[in-house]
């Protein structure tokens, strides 16, 4: 298995006037050896979502377009 970090940052400018930047962990990201995506954002940490290629159809999951 797999994981990825999820991150967002923050760009602000310090006392000086340089900016900087600050990197947060956001979620992560898991791909499964049998090919399964899941992401999970900490802000919603009771809620999976799903992950699979534009266009891709799963049996369970039929997207309206």
């Amino acid at each position: 298995m797999k994981f990825y970090s999820v991150l967002t940052k923050r760009e602000y400018q310090d006392d000086k006037g340089d900016t900087q930047i600050q990197w947060y962990k956001a979620g992560f990201f898991k791909e499964t050896p049998n090919g399964g995506r899941y992401l999970r954002l900490f802000h919603q940490p009771n809620e999976s979502f799903y992950v699979v290629a534009d266009g891709e159809r799963e049996e369970v999951i039929q997207l309206d377009e």
